[in-house]
């Protein structure tokens, strides 16, 4: 790629991403949450999961995750269940109504955003599609990177709609 593009890319992807982050930190501020905390919440979704299961996907450390399950749960946004059979064993839940809530705060957001996304033709779209998808991937392996370990497994993502 020219420096010409990289040049020009550069500053907008920089704003971009600090935008995207600012709105995080602002949405979580309102929940009375951390901006970890929100984005764990988005990770699950209704997916119920074991803390070492949200350790793998999210990088964090088995402590903190513990420190972030006690705080979502003292919020009322997750609940923890003990296995019936071997008492060890936890799963953590997202209460579905408080997903609801959180939805509700990005909806100002996804209505401006589908907008946008419907002033571009399919072609346009699909490069969109592309570029975020492998964005994705070279986010994720780059956070490996910097973690000092290429062998947690990939997030499980959605998988994107043309």
């Amino acid at each position: 790629m020219s420096s010409v593009r990289v040049n020009r890319y550069v500053p907008i992807v920089r704003d971009f991403a600090a935008r995207v982050a600012l709105f995080h930190d602002a949405l979580a501020q309102t929940m009375g949450l951390n901006a970890t905390d929100v984005k764990i919440l988005r990770l699950m979704g209704a997916r119920a999961m074991t803390p070492g299961a949200l350790a793998a996907e999210s990088g964090l450390t088995g402590a903190a995750v513990t420190a972030l399950v006690d705080r979502l749960e003292a919020a009322g946004y997750v609940t923890r269940t003990r296995d019936a059979d071997d008492r060890r064993k936890v799963t953590v839940r997202t209460v579905a109504a408080r997903l609801v809530e959180l939805d509700r705060l990005y909806s100002g957001l996804g209505v401006e955003m589908t907008r946008l996304l419907g002033t571009y033709d399919a072609r346009q779209f699909a490069a969109i599609l592309d570029y975020l998808t492998k964005g994705t991937e070279i986010l994720e392996r780059q956070t490996l990177e910097l973690r000092g370990s290429g062998k947690q497994p990939p997030l499980r993502r959605a998988r994107p709609r043309a």
